[in-house]
Parts: C-alpha cells; sequence; structure tokens
C-alpha cells in the first residue's frame, strides 16, 4: 500500500474531506509536501549521490496521475508565460537532479513539482542555487530541503488558468560533508520570487533564521543547534571540474 493511498484513508476514516489535506507525495526520487486545496507542493525533499544518469529532460509537463482521490492538482500544463509573459513552469526539485531515472525524471515535469516563477528568477539566481547541489554531490551525499512562502496575493495571476496561487518566496537548505575535514556543513537561502535580485550570496540564511521566519515544522529539518546555526558569508565555490550535465 502506498503511502499516498495511506494518507486519504486516514483522512477518510477521520471523516475528514481529503481535499482539504496536506499529504506527502513520495515520488520516488523526492517528496513533496502537498496541499491538496491550494493545488501545490509546499516543501520538497531529496537525497542526492555520485552523479552517473543522463536521462534526457522530457519535453513536455504533465499533470500529476497519482494524486490521492479527492487531491486537487492544477487545472492545466499550460505555460504560465501564455497568461502573463516573464513567467516561467519553475521546478522545486530540478529535473537535472533526478536523471539517474526514467521515471524520476518524468515525475520532476508533473505539475505537483511546478509553480510560477519569474523568469529571470527561474534561469538565473534559482539555477545557481540548483547547482551548488549539483556540484557537491559528487564529492558526498547531499541533503536538500525547499519549500515555499505565500504572502502577497498581487501576483496571484494563474488562479483562473491554473487553479494556482504564485509564491512570493523560495526557500534552499544544502548539507552535506565537507570533502577535506569529514564535518557536516550547510547553507540555505530565502530567496524573493522576482525580477531584479542581487547575487545568491545577498539570500544566505542559516537553518535557524528560517525557522524563525517560517516556523521549525514547515522547515522539517533535523540537525545540530551548530548545524542549524551555520550561515556562510559567501556561496560555497563551485568545485573543480563540476559536471553540471
Amino acid at each position: 500500500m502506498t503511502r499516498q493511498l495511506i494518507v486519504t484513508l486516514f483522512f477518510a476514516v477521520l471523516g475528514l474531506n481529503v481535499q482539504a489535506a496536506v499529504v506527502t507525495l513520495d515520488k520516488g526520487g523526492f517528496k513533496l509536501t502537498y496541499d491538496c486545496t491550494n493545488r501545490a507542493a509546499t516543501r520538497y525533499e531529496y537525497t542526492l549521490t555520485k552523479d552517473t544518469g543522463s536521462a534526457a529532460r522530457p519535453s513536455s509537463f504533465y499533470l500529476d496521475p497519482d494524486l490521492p482521490s479527492g487531491c486537487l492538482g492544477q487545472l492545466s500544463t499550460a505555460s504560465y508565460a501564455s497568461v502573463v509573459s516573464g513567467w516561467d513552469r519553475g521546478h522545486l526539485v530540478t529535473s537535472n537532479h533526478m536523471d539517474a531515472s526514467t521515471t524520476y525524471i518524468k515525475r520532476a515535469n508533473y505539475m505537483s513539482n511546478i509553480v510560477p516563477q519569474v523568469s529571470t528568477f527561474n534561469q538565473g539566481i534559482w539555477v545557481e542555487a540548483e547547482n551548488v547541489a549539483e556540484c557537491y554531490r559528487d564529492l558526498a551525499t547531499v541533503y536538500v530541503y525547499g519549500g515555499l512562502v505565500y504572502n502577497d496575493t498581487s501576483n496571484d495571476y494563474f488562479v483562473s488558468s491554473h487553479g494556482i496561487k504564485t509564491p512570493d518566496y523560495f526557500w534552499k537548505t544544502v548539507i552535506t560533508t565537507d570533502a577535506t575535514s569529514g564535518a557536516t556543513k550547510a547553507i540555505s537561502w530565502y530567496i524573493p520570487n522576482k525580477s531584479g535580485l542581487s547575487s545568491l550570496n545577498s539570500y544566505i540564511v542559516s537553518i535557524s533564521e528560517l525557522e524563525t521566519k517560517i516556523g521549525a515544522a514547515n522547515v522539517g529539518i533535523t540537525a545540530t543547534a551548530t548545524v542549524k546555526a551555520m550561515k556562510p558569508t559567501t556561496t560555497w565555490a563551485t568545485p573543480s571540474g563540476c559536471d553540471l550535465s
């Protein structure tokens, strides 16, 4: 029995509407915390080891066929730019991190993993943050966590077309082992979903700061106080020979 089905049955037994539930979607290569009412993931996590995959990213996007009964998905796979120019179908879990499996990389293109992102954000600073995990996975196991914050309704352009609100902030945390010292190290960012951003360094925060901003339960990272307090002054340098393919 899948975890999704267990969640569905749990709410049914309690007499609750699954549509109003927050559920965990286990996609194999990654997990999403998914708000069935708002048709969007609120958090994600996954683990990366050495990159040996080369599965091609699908050219299409797909409605998620595996949502629990009564759990609402987006209304369309159409581009957000077809509604308002300057917006991308942005990945929470990047396709490139799932290229070890044709199944997992396709699931990364399910609309449950997609939200509206400003194009320059998606293709700029968000890629830079994604590349940190992509590069450091070849040095040691990498643990990736992230999520969304909604606090402004003025940019909710896609409710009618897709049934989804627009995230106002994205956060991401990468935890790994230092290749030299063997010690655990962590870096996090809290980035507004808008154009004209500063460098990625400007948005570095500690895990503890994230917990203060959005709540420890929403961050959901188990780590020591020392790790949670880590706040590098700059984004980790790209390791020599990093393969971003």
